[in-house]
């Protein structure tokens, strides 16, 4: 059950007066504004690194300090925002 107080503020911000169809409004643009924040994260890293992240993970092991700390946690988040750029792109198609 979604309380009075939401759904009005869901109805301002979307200028609907269903519930389903203000979460249809919202929901697609969040995944949307979560791609480009994703795809922004995995930009840094490969700036940083000067590779993508599969070639990253293929060369870390051969980097100098390949087996730090640093880098096994490089590896980790990057991989993260990866699988969840993925996630979320998979999760757009089925609301397009």
């Amino acid at each position: 059950m979604v309380s009075t107080q939401l759904t009005d503020q869901l109805f301002k911000l979307t200028n609907k007066k269903d519930l389903e169809q203000s979460l249809s409004t919202l929901l697609p643009e969040f995944i949307k504004l979560k791609i480009y924040f994703v795809k922004h994260q995995i930009a840094q890293f490969e700036m940083k690194w000067n590779m993508t992240y599969l070639e990253f993970e293929k060369n870390s092991t051969n980097m100098q300090d390949g087996f730090s700390y640093e880098i096994e946690q490089e590896y980790y988040d990057w991989g993260e925002k990866v699988a969840l750029l993925q996630h979320y792109q998979k999760m757009i198609k089925e609301w397009i």
